[in-house]
């Protein structure tokens, strides 16, 4: 009995202890580890580079066009026409959301370095979305816009064949016998 008493006796003054603490503005909340946790993945989730983030098809598609087109530097002033009109042939957009979803794309884009070395993770959140139409669809657009600048064409080459990694990946695993 004595030592139930001296446990909770124990507790009592470690719970006193950190009450006492906190009333001064000692905060050891950083102790929990549910919050610690929860705190991690928010700021992962809002430091993180927002192209990873992305979870329609058609942004991924628009992204991962957006990044064969930029390869290589800047859009050319061919390039930009050509992604704005197979943007709307495609994708079935207008003239201005066409122009939207590119500039958005653009801009997301950023210097480019992560999206050039991971389009498996661009395109990790919405891989299950995609149908198999989609997915050759997005193949011949990203092989239509290689073929328009041949400039840093085994660049190009290396980031659609990563592309075409993953989705035969998605499509030839879901196949049964």
């Amino acid at each position: 009995m004595h030592i139930i008493l001296g446990l909770l006796g124990t507790i009592v003054t470690i719970l006193v202890l950190v009450k006492r603490l906190s009333d001064v503005g000692i905060d050891i909340t950083w102790l929990n580890p549910f919050t610690w946790h929860r705190r991690r993945s928010w700021r992962k989730q809002y430091e993180g580079n927002p192209i990873f983030s992305l979870d329609h098809p058609l942004d991924v598609a628009a992204m991962l066009a957006t990044t064969v087109a930029k390869i290589d530097g800047e859009i050319s002033k061919e390039e930009k026409g050509i992604l704005l009109s197979l943007f709307q042939s495609e994708f079935g957009k207008s003239e201005k959301e066409a122009s939207d979803l590119l500039m958005s794309s653009i801009y997301l884009f950023g210097d480019g370095e992560e999206a050039i070395a991971k389009p498996e993770k661009i395109m990790k959140r919405s891989l299950h979305s995609f149908t198999e139409d989609q997915a050759s669809s997005v193949m011949s657009l990203l092989n239509t816009i290689k073929d328009i600048d041949s400039t840093n064409s085994n660049d190009k080459d290396r980031f659609i064949s990563k592309v075409n990694k993953v989705f035969s990946g998605q499509f030839n695993a879901d196949q049964k016998w």
